[in-house]
């Protein structure tokens, strides 16, 4: 059989794959069967998806975790609780939770965007996970020492890693104040700003520096926590998450003429509850 001699730099473009043709022996290499990339796919959400960005906090070491859903699900098997835990490093042995402990989370804060944002609520979220990995991996020589000047060890240090709930507020104001290049809560035109469903009229706000923002709320589980940040941007309004009210869902029910009526509000909200404590158990 005929030897085959491949020079060291073809070798190293891919991996060899070696078969037999009818002519006789062929190499090719790996990379050339690999699937060219297509056309760029717009990603399809549901409507609604990025207005609302929910802030989960450990309230026994502070870590935080930001998500688009009102309940972090907290099922290994899940794809969310997988998510979450992607967003704590690995800082120290036993400092990363193997698995999401429902007694130990609690919802922080939730930033709210106006009907229609969801474009301008996911760039902000993707923000928000920028700023949480450079305080977590890019952290200067102040994270060696303590309060009195003594060496911290490695677990006291990771403990302190962990611990990001005051640099998370002061992250969510600055961002929401237009930090960062291409943030989209920063818009050209200060009367209309392009949503999921088109054009839609709101009212931006307008910074010191000439920009126009986008308004949003932040909802606050303790009032206090806004105080973390020096200052809020003048686009952003705050609110308790006790003084939110309720809107009950009803659900169309048919009577016995052939017309459709509405539930009773009591019934319909009595029922939702119902529904969110079962699957939060599960």
């Amino acid at each position: 059989m005929m030897a085959v001699r491949i020079s060291p730099v073809t070798a190293q473009l891919g991996k060899l794959s070696i078969g037999s043709t009818a002519s006789g022996t062929s190499i090719r290499l790996a990379h050339t069967t690999k699937r060219r990339k297509g056309e760029y796919i717009e990603p399809s959400f549901k409507p609604g998806h990025g207005e609302k960005i929910f802030v989960f906090n450990h309230f026994v070491h502070g870590m935080t975790v930001y998500s688009h859903d009102p309940v972090l699900k907290l099922r290994l098997e899940t794809k969310q609780a997988t998510r979450a835990l992607r967003q704590i490093p690995f800082n120290g042995k036993k400092l990363k939770p193997a698995k999401l402990r429902k007694d130990y989370w609690r919802p922080m804060a939730m930033i709210q965007f106006p009907e229609g944002q969801g474009e301008v609520g996911r760039n902000v979220y993707q923000r928000l996970r920028e700023c949480k990995k450079l305080h977590e991996y890019a952290w200067d020589d102040s994270m060696l020492y303590g309060k009195e000047g003594q060496t911290l060890t490695t677990h006291e240090r990771g403990r302190r890693l962990n611990d990001q709930r005051a640099n998370t507020i002061a992250d969510m104001a600055a961002v929401l104040g237009g930090l960062g290049k291409g943030n989209r809560i920063v818009v050209k035109n200060a009367t209309v700003a392009e949503g999921e469903g088109g054009a839609q009229t709101v009212a931006p706000a307008t910074t010191d520096k000439g920009e126009t923002l986008i308004p949003a709320t932040v909802w606050w589980a303790n009032a206090l926590d806004r105080n973390y940040a020096k200052e809020w941007p003048k686009n952003v309004t705050h609110e308790l998450f006790e003084d939110a009210v309720l809107e009950p869902v009803t659900e169309n029910l048919e009577s016995e003429g052939g017309e459709s009526q509405r539930a009773p509000s009591e019934l319909a909200t009595e029922q939702e509850l119902t529904k969110s404590a079962e699957q939060s158990q599960r």
